[in-house]
């Protein structure tokens, strides 16, 4: 049903918006080791509770793109959406090793040492030793894959 390609659509593109958004955002400052952007970033996307807003969405963006392909004379198998499965399950694991355990930590440290509870020079110690732009890099183009994926349908 088009109602359901359109909130998929929609749904997606929120969540693209949102997550690369906001990836794009830590990983900037932490390659510049600005630790008070970071410490604002971090601040500004945790009153937004951007990380929970995103899952939901992200859920009910693959509910509507599988009810997409069940009302709409798609094949499940088809070659195309199982490449958007397997794009899909590397973004979920990928989002779910980028943002808690790697940009949320670096965050919360940002936001301690702009408060005066750590050395800001640990925070840009651990700025420079991490891979945060190295897992955006990866997660944009997972982002850009599926976004191709589902424009081209190669498969």
């Amino acid at each position: 049903m088009l109602i359901f390609k359109a909130l998929h659509i929609l749904l997606m593109f929120s969540v693209v918006a949102m997550e690369i958004g906001a990836e794009f955002l830590y990983a900037f400052a932490i390659s510049r080791r600005d630790v008070r952007g970071l410490a604002t970033i971090h601040r500004i996307l945790e009153q937004a509770r951007l990380g929970p807003i995103s899952i939901i969405v992200f859920v009910a963006g693959i509910v509507f793109g599988l009810l997409t392909v069940a009302t709409g004379g798609l094949d499940f198998f088809d070659g195309w959406l199982i490449a958007a499965y397997v794009l899909v399950a590397a973004i979920l694991v990928g989002g779910g090793l980028l943002w808690p355990r790697k940009l949320l930590p670096l965050g919360v440290k940002a936001v301690e040492a702009e408060a005066g509870q750590r050395p800001a020079e640990d925070v840009v110690r651990d700025m420079a030793a991490s891979r945060a732009v190295r897992w955006f890099a990866v997660m944009a183009t997972l982002f850009v894959l599926i976004v191709l994926d589902m424009v081209l349908k190669p498969f």
